[in-house]
Protein backbone atom coordinates (compact mmCIF):
# COMPACT_ATOMS: atom_id res chain seq x y z
CA UNK A 1 0.00 0.00 0.00
CA UNK A 2 2.95 2.24 1.01
CA UNK A 3 4.36 1.55 -2.83
CA UNK A 4 1.23 2.59 -4.33
CA UNK A 5 1.12 5.60 -2.39
CA UNK A 6 4.75 6.67 -3.41
CA UNK A 7 4.23 5.87 -7.19
CA UNK A 8 1.04 8.50 -6.85
CA UNK A 9 2.62 11.20 -5.32
CA UNK A 10 5.61 11.15 -7.26
CA UNK A 11 3.46 10.62 -10.48
CA UNK A 12 1.00 14.17 -10.57
CA UNK A 13 0.89 14.34 -14.25
CA UNK A 14 -1.02 11.05 -14.26
CA UNK A 15 -3.63 12.39 -12.07
CA UNK A 16 -6.49 14.45 -12.88
CA UNK A 17 -6.37 17.83 -10.30
CA UNK A 18 -8.27 16.50 -6.58
CA UNK A 19 -11.52 18.56 -6.49
CA UNK A 20 -11.21 20.65 -3.24
CA UNK A 21 -13.19 23.05 -0.64
CA UNK A 22 -12.47 26.15 1.11
CA UNK A 23 -12.83 25.96 4.79
CA UNK A 24 -13.23 28.83 7.43
CA UNK A 25 -12.91 27.60 10.90
CA UNK A 26 -12.86 30.98 12.31
CA UNK A 27 -15.35 31.00 15.14
CA UNK A 28 -18.37 33.24 14.36
CA UNK A 29 -18.66 36.95 14.84
CA UNK A 30 -21.34 37.18 16.78
CA UNK A 31 -20.90 40.52 17.73
CA UNK A 32 -22.19 41.63 14.06
CA UNK A 33 -25.78 41.69 13.64
CA UNK A 34 -28.29 38.99 12.77
CA UNK A 35 -25.37 36.52 14.17
CA UNK A 36 -26.45 36.27 17.69
CA UNK A 37 -29.93 34.12 17.66
CA UNK A 38 -27.54 31.08 18.73
CA UNK A 39 -26.63 33.09 22.01
CA UNK A 40 -29.85 34.33 21.91
CA UNK A 41 -31.43 30.46 22.05
CA UNK A 42 -29.14 29.10 24.73
CA UNK A 43 -30.51 31.89 27.42
CA UNK A 44 -34.45 31.39 26.43
CA UNK A 45 -34.62 27.42 26.09
CA UNK A 46 -33.74 26.48 29.55
CA UNK A 47 -37.06 28.07 30.77
CA UNK A 48 -38.95 25.99 27.86
CA UNK A 49 -40.43 23.06 29.00
CA UNK A 50 -42.48 20.08 27.68
CA UNK A 51 -45.94 19.29 29.23
CA UNK A 52 -47.41 15.77 30.01
CA UNK A 53 -50.79 15.22 30.99
CA UNK A 54 -51.60 11.58 33.02
CA UNK A 55 -54.10 10.32 34.22
CA UNK A 56 -53.91 6.75 37.17
CA UNK A 57 -54.86 3.45 35.49
CA UNK A 58 -56.94 1.13 37.34
CA UNK A 59 -54.90 -2.15 38.00
CA UNK A 60 -57.88 -4.05 36.37
CA UNK A 61 -56.95 -1.90 33.39
CA UNK A 62 -53.04 -2.20 33.45
CA UNK A 63 -53.30 -5.92 33.45
CA UNK A 64 -55.45 -5.74 29.94
CA UNK A 65 -52.95 -3.11 28.69
CA UNK A 66 -50.11 -5.73 29.34
CA UNK A 67 -51.28 -8.00 27.11
CA UNK A 68 -52.29 -5.60 23.91
CA UNK A 69 -49.25 -3.27 24.29
CA UNK A 70 -45.35 -4.07 23.63
CA UNK A 71 -43.63 -3.30 26.99
CA UNK A 72 -41.61 -1.04 25.30
CA UNK A 73 -44.34 0.92 23.95
CA UNK A 74 -46.10 0.79 27.81
CA UNK A 75 -42.87 1.82 29.19
CA UNK A 76 -42.69 4.95 27.38
CA UNK A 77 -46.15 6.10 27.62
CA UNK A 78 -46.33 4.92 31.61
CA UNK A 79 -44.93 6.33 35.12
CA UNK A 80 -45.26 4.83 38.22
CA UNK A 81 -45.38 6.99 41.75
CA UNK A 82 -43.02 6.39 43.59
CA UNK A 83 -44.66 7.09 46.66
CA UNK A 84 -48.13 5.12 45.56
CA UNK A 85 -46.78 2.91 43.32
CA UNK A 86 -49.63 4.25 41.28
CA UNK A 87 -49.63 3.57 37.40
CA UNK A 88 -50.10 6.85 35.37
CA UNK A 89 -50.90 6.61 31.66
CA UNK A 90 -49.56 9.81 29.53
CA UNK A 91 -52.84 11.31 27.98
CA UNK A 92 -51.46 15.04 26.14
CA UNK A 93 -48.42 16.73 25.00
CA UNK A 94 -47.59 20.19 24.98
CA UNK A 95 -45.14 22.67 25.88
CA UNK A 96 -44.98 25.38 28.06
CA UNK A 97 -42.95 28.68 29.35
CA UNK A 98 -41.48 28.93 33.41
CA UNK A 99 -42.03 32.31 33.77
CA UNK A 100 -41.25 33.52 37.69
CA UNK A 101 -38.43 31.47 38.93
CA UNK A 102 -40.81 29.90 41.73
CA UNK A 103 -42.16 27.62 39.03
CA UNK A 104 -45.39 29.31 37.30
CA UNK A 105 -45.38 27.92 33.97
CA UNK A 106 -47.90 29.40 31.51
CA UNK A 107 -49.28 27.39 28.66
CA UNK A 108 -52.22 26.57 26.63
CA UNK A 109 -55.82 25.54 28.46
CA UNK A 110 -56.19 22.41 25.50
CA UNK A 111 -53.13 21.15 26.41
CA UNK A 112 -53.83 20.87 30.06
CA UNK A 113 -57.51 19.22 29.38
CA UNK A 114 -58.17 15.70 29.52
CA UNK A 115 -60.56 13.94 26.53
CA UNK A 116 -63.43 14.22 28.98
CA UNK A 117 -63.08 18.42 28.78
CA UNK A 118 -61.87 18.14 32.32
CA UNK A 119 -59.05 19.50 33.65
CA UNK A 120 -56.04 17.82 34.35
CA UNK A 121 -55.77 16.31 37.77
CA UNK A 122 -52.18 15.31 37.29
CA UNK A 123 -49.41 16.84 34.62
CA UNK A 124 -45.47 16.28 34.01
CA UNK A 125 -42.80 19.29 33.78
CA UNK A 126 -40.10 17.75 31.93
CA UNK A 127 -36.88 21.15 32.07
CA UNK A 128 -34.38 21.02 28.91
CA UNK A 129 -31.66 19.67 31.74
CA UNK A 130 -34.46 16.49 31.90
CA UNK A 131 -35.34 17.37 35.30
CA UNK A 132 -38.79 16.13 35.82
CA UNK A 133 -40.99 18.11 38.17
CA UNK A 134 -44.88 16.58 39.04
CA UNK A 135 -46.99 19.75 38.14
CA UNK A 136 -50.64 21.10 39.25
CA UNK A 137 -52.98 23.43 37.37
CA UNK A 138 -53.67 26.15 39.01
CA UNK A 139 -56.26 28.01 36.65
CA UNK A 140 -57.67 28.19 33.39
CA UNK A 141 -59.51 30.48 31.23
CA UNK A 142 -61.34 29.12 28.12
CA UNK A 143 -61.78 32.27 26.74
CA UNK A 144 -58.31 32.93 26.01
CA UNK A 145 -56.56 29.39 25.67
CA UNK A 146 -54.30 30.08 28.52
CA UNK A 147 -53.73 28.43 31.62
CA UNK A 148 -50.91 28.49 35.02
CA UNK A 149 -49.61 25.71 35.89
CA UNK A 150 -47.20 25.20 38.66
CA UNK A 151 -44.33 23.26 40.29
CA UNK A 152 -42.85 23.31 43.51
CA UNK A 153 -39.44 24.40 43.06
CA UNK A 154 -37.52 27.22 43.48
CA UNK A 155 -34.72 29.41 41.26
CA UNK A 156 -36.06 28.01 38.11
CA UNK A 157 -34.65 29.78 34.75
CA UNK A 158 -37.65 32.02 33.31
CA UNK A 159 -38.23 34.07 30.61
CA UNK A 160 -39.29 37.24 30.23
CA UNK A 161 -42.45 39.01 28.03
CA UNK A 162 -41.83 41.35 25.52
CA UNK A 163 -44.53 44.26 24.66
CA UNK A 164 -45.68 42.83 21.88
CA UNK A 165 -47.66 46.15 20.93
CA UNK A 166 -44.40 47.01 19.60
CA UNK A 167 -44.11 44.03 17.24
CA UNK A 168 -44.34 44.65 13.37
CA UNK A 169 -44.79 42.72 10.55
CA UNK A 170 -41.29 41.43 9.49
CA UNK A 171 -40.02 40.74 12.62
CA UNK A 172 -37.90 37.50 13.17
CA UNK A 173 -39.20 35.34 15.42
CA UNK A 174 -38.80 31.95 16.75
CA UNK A 175 -40.85 28.89 18.34
CA UNK A 176 -39.32 27.12 20.92
CA UNK A 177 -41.13 23.23 21.86
CA UNK A 178 -41.72 19.86 21.70
CA UNK A 179 -43.27 19.17 18.58
CA UNK A 180 -44.84 15.83 17.94
CA UNK A 181 -42.58 14.94 21.10
CA UNK A 182 -39.33 14.62 18.95
CA UNK A 183 -37.27 16.83 21.50
CA UNK A 184 -37.34 20.54 22.27
CA UNK A 185 -36.56 22.12 19.24
CA UNK A 186 -36.67 25.69 17.72
CA UNK A 187 -37.83 26.56 14.18
CA UNK A 188 -37.56 30.07 12.58
CA UNK A 189 -39.54 32.46 10.67
CA UNK A 190 -40.94 36.46 10.58
CA UNK A 191 -44.17 38.32 12.29
CA UNK A 192 -46.83 37.52 9.23
CA UNK A 193 -49.43 39.48 10.48
CA UNK A 194 -51.01 41.39 13.37
CA UNK A 195 -54.24 41.30 14.97
CA UNK A 196 -55.37 38.31 13.68
CA UNK A 197 -59.04 36.71 14.59
CA UNK A 198 -62.04 34.65 13.74
CA UNK A 199 -60.21 31.20 15.14
CA UNK A 200 -62.82 30.03 17.60
CA UNK A 201 -61.93 31.76 21.02
CA UNK A 202 -63.79 34.70 22.58
CA UNK A 203 -60.76 36.86 22.98
CA UNK A 204 -58.25 36.82 20.05
CA UNK A 205 -55.73 39.55 18.98
CA UNK A 206 -53.10 37.00 17.35
CA UNK A 207 -49.60 36.99 15.87
CA UNK A 208 -49.06 35.02 12.74
CA UNK A 209 -46.15 33.49 11.85
CA UNK A 210 -44.60 31.42 9.29
CA UNK A 211 -42.34 29.50 12.34
CA UNK A 212 -42.96 25.94 11.82
CA UNK A 213 -45.65 24.96 14.39
CA UNK A 214 -46.89 21.67 15.01
CA UNK A 215 -48.66 19.50 17.33
CA UNK A 216 -46.68 19.63 20.76
CA UNK A 217 -45.75 23.23 20.35
CA UNK A 218 -48.73 24.06 21.70
CA UNK A 219 -48.13 26.36 24.51
CA UNK A 220 -44.52 27.18 23.60
CA UNK A 221 -43.28 30.65 23.24
CA UNK A 222 -42.71 32.47 20.20
CA UNK A 223 -39.71 34.88 20.84
CA UNK A 224 -37.96 38.02 19.43
CA UNK A 225 -34.77 38.25 18.42
CA UNK A 226 -33.80 39.09 22.00
CA UNK A 227 -34.95 36.05 23.44
CA UNK A 228 -38.09 37.64 24.98
CA UNK A 229 -41.44 35.95 25.14
CA UNK A 230 -43.15 37.36 21.97
CA UNK A 231 -46.52 35.55 21.95
CA UNK A 232 -47.26 31.92 22.70
CA UNK A 233 -47.73 29.39 20.00
CA UNK A 234 -51.63 28.41 20.00
CA UNK A 235 -52.65 26.91 16.31
CA UNK A 236 -51.91 26.51 12.86
CA UNK A 237 -54.22 26.58 10.01
CA UNK A 238 -54.27 23.60 7.61
CA UNK A 239 -55.03 22.83 3.55
CA UNK A 240 -57.57 20.01 4.84
CA UNK A 241 -55.80 17.58 3.68
CA UNK A 242 -53.45 16.96 6.79
CA UNK A 243 -52.72 17.98 10.39
CA UNK A 244 -48.88 19.26 9.45
CA UNK A 245 -47.26 22.56 9.09
CA UNK A 246 -47.80 24.96 6.38
CA UNK A 247 -46.74 27.62 7.24
CA UNK A 248 -49.78 29.61 9.04
CA UNK A 249 -49.40 29.51 12.59
CA UNK A 250 -50.93 31.56 15.49
CA UNK A 251 -49.47 32.96 18.65
CA UNK A 252 -51.44 35.00 21.44
CA UNK A 253 -49.60 37.98 22.01
CA UNK A 254 -47.52 38.22 25.12
CA UNK A 255 -49.39 41.58 26.54
CA UNK A 256 -52.33 39.57 26.20
CA UNK A 257 -50.61 36.46 28.33
CA UNK A 258 -49.13 38.87 30.65
CA UNK A 259 -52.59 40.40 31.63
CA UNK A 260 -54.60 36.85 32.00
CA UNK A 261 -51.40 35.15 33.74
CA UNK A 262 -51.08 37.79 36.34
CA UNK A 263 -55.16 37.62 37.34
CA UNK A 264 -54.68 33.42 37.10
CA UNK A 265 -51.77 33.11 39.35
CA UNK A 266 -53.15 35.78 42.04
CA UNK A 267 -56.69 34.89 41.62
CA UNK A 268 -57.72 31.83 40.18
CA UNK A 269 -59.24 33.49 37.66
CA UNK A 270 -59.55 36.68 34.86
CA UNK A 271 -61.33 39.62 35.69
CA UNK A 272 -62.51 41.78 32.67
CA UNK A 273 -64.27 45.02 32.46
CA UNK A 274 -67.77 45.20 31.25
CA UNK A 275 -69.75 47.74 29.86
CA UNK A 276 -72.92 46.38 28.30
CA UNK A 277 -73.19 46.44 24.70
CA UNK A 278 -72.99 44.64 21.22
CA UNK A 279 -71.58 45.93 18.20
CA UNK A 280 -70.55 45.76 14.13
CA UNK A 281 -68.24 46.66 12.55
CA UNK A 282 -69.08 49.79 9.90
CA UNK A 283 -68.37 49.13 6.10
CA UNK A 284 -64.75 50.45 5.33
CA UNK A 285 -66.60 53.32 2.97
CA UNK A 286 -68.66 54.17 5.73
CA UNK A 287 -65.91 54.18 8.66
CA UNK A 288 -64.07 56.43 6.36
CA UNK A 289 -66.44 59.49 5.66
CA UNK A 290 -67.30 59.51 9.99
CA UNK A 291 -63.82 59.13 10.99
CA UNK A 292 -61.95 60.96 7.99
CA UNK A 293 -59.41 58.05 8.08
CA UNK A 294 -59.02 54.70 7.69
CA UNK A 295 -59.30 53.66 11.42
CA UNK A 296 -62.06 51.28 12.11
CA UNK A 297 -65.84 52.72 13.26
CA UNK A 298 -68.31 50.28 15.08
CA UNK A 299 -72.03 50.77 15.25
CA UNK A 300 -73.89 49.80 19.04
CA UNK A 301 -76.68 47.07 17.73
CA UNK A 302 -77.62 46.45 21.16
CA UNK A 303 -77.27 48.03 24.71
CA UNK A 304 -78.37 46.16 27.74
CA UNK A 305 -80.62 47.48 30.17
CA UNK A 306 -78.69 49.10 33.38
CA UNK A 307 -75.52 48.77 32.41
CA UNK A 308 -72.72 51.11 32.22
CA UNK A 309 -73.29 51.68 28.57
CA UNK A 310 -76.66 52.68 28.96
CA UNK A 311 -76.15 54.40 32.60
CA UNK A 312 -73.31 56.32 30.33
CA UNK A 313 -76.16 57.04 27.36
CA UNK A 314 -75.02 55.00 24.69
CA UNK A 315 -78.29 54.24 22.43
CA UNK A 316 -78.39 51.28 19.60
CA UNK A 317 -77.00 52.84 16.60
CA UNK A 318 -74.43 54.98 17.98
CA UNK A 319 -70.78 54.85 16.30
CA UNK A 320 -68.18 54.40 18.55
CA UNK A 321 -64.82 55.49 16.65
CA UNK A 322 -62.00 56.03 19.69
CA UNK A 323 -61.65 54.52 22.85
CA UNK A 324 -59.77 57.12 25.20
CA UNK A 325 -59.16 59.35 22.36
CA UNK A 326 -57.06 56.18 20.55
CA UNK A 327 -58.86 54.80 17.71
CA UNK A 328 -59.33 51.01 16.95
CA UNK A 329 -59.38 49.09 14.20
CA UNK A 330 -62.74 47.06 14.73
CA UNK A 331 -65.00 45.47 16.75
CA UNK A 332 -62.75 42.85 18.23
CA UNK A 333 -60.54 45.41 18.73
CA UNK A 334 -63.09 47.41 20.74
CA UNK A 335 -63.94 44.09 22.68
CA UNK A 336 -60.13 43.65 23.81
CA UNK A 337 -60.04 47.11 24.77
CA UNK A 338 -62.77 46.89 27.34
CA UNK A 339 -62.20 43.52 28.29
CA UNK A 340 -58.46 44.59 29.27
CA UNK A 341 -59.92 47.81 31.79
CA UNK A 342 -60.55 47.08 35.54
CA UNK A 343 -64.36 47.35 37.43
CA UNK A 344 -63.97 51.31 38.35
CA UNK A 345 -61.78 52.67 35.53
CA UNK A 346 -63.40 55.08 33.83
CA UNK A 347 -63.37 55.35 30.22
CA UNK A 348 -63.98 57.92 27.53
CA UNK A 349 -65.80 57.04 24.35
CA UNK A 350 -65.79 58.98 21.28
CA UNK A 351 -69.23 58.66 19.81
CA UNK A 352 -71.39 59.77 16.75
CA UNK A 353 -74.69 59.98 16.72
CA UNK A 354 -76.59 60.96 13.53
CA UNK A 355 -73.85 62.90 12.47
CA UNK A 356 -72.98 64.72 15.91
CA UNK A 357 -70.21 63.91 17.59
CA UNK A 358 -69.48 63.56 21.15
CA UNK A 359 -67.68 62.57 24.33
CA UNK A 360 -69.22 60.08 26.65
CA UNK A 361 -67.78 58.39 29.65
CA UNK A 362 -68.57 54.89 31.10
CA UNK A 363 -67.83 53.22 34.15
CA UNK A 364 -66.45 49.75 33.94
CA UNK A 365 -68.03 47.02 35.99
CA UNK A 366 -67.09 43.60 35.81
CA UNK A 367 -68.01 40.88 33.55
CA UNK A 368 -70.73 38.95 34.97
CA UNK A 369 -69.91 34.97 35.19
CA UNK A 370 -71.23 33.43 32.09
CA UNK A 371 -71.78 36.16 29.80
Amino acid sequence: MRRILAVLCLAPAMMLAAVSFQVDGKDINRAQPGAGTADMLSRVMPAVVSIRTAATIPPDYLRRLKTRIAPDDLKSNTKTDPKTGEVQMFVGLGSGTIINPDGYIITNRHVVMMPDNTVAKLAYVTLSDRREFKARVLAVDDKTDIAIIKVEERNLPFARLADSDKARVGDPVYAIGNPLGVGMSVSSGIVSALGRSGLGLNYEDFIQTDAAINHGNSGGPLVDFEGRILGMNTMIRTDGRGEGNIGIGFSIPSNLMLSIATDLANTGKVVRGYVGLFGEDLPVEESAKLTQSRNGAVRITDVTVDSPASRGGLRKDDVIVAVNNKPFENWNELRLTIAKRRPGDVILMSVIRKGQGSLVRIAVAERPAGS
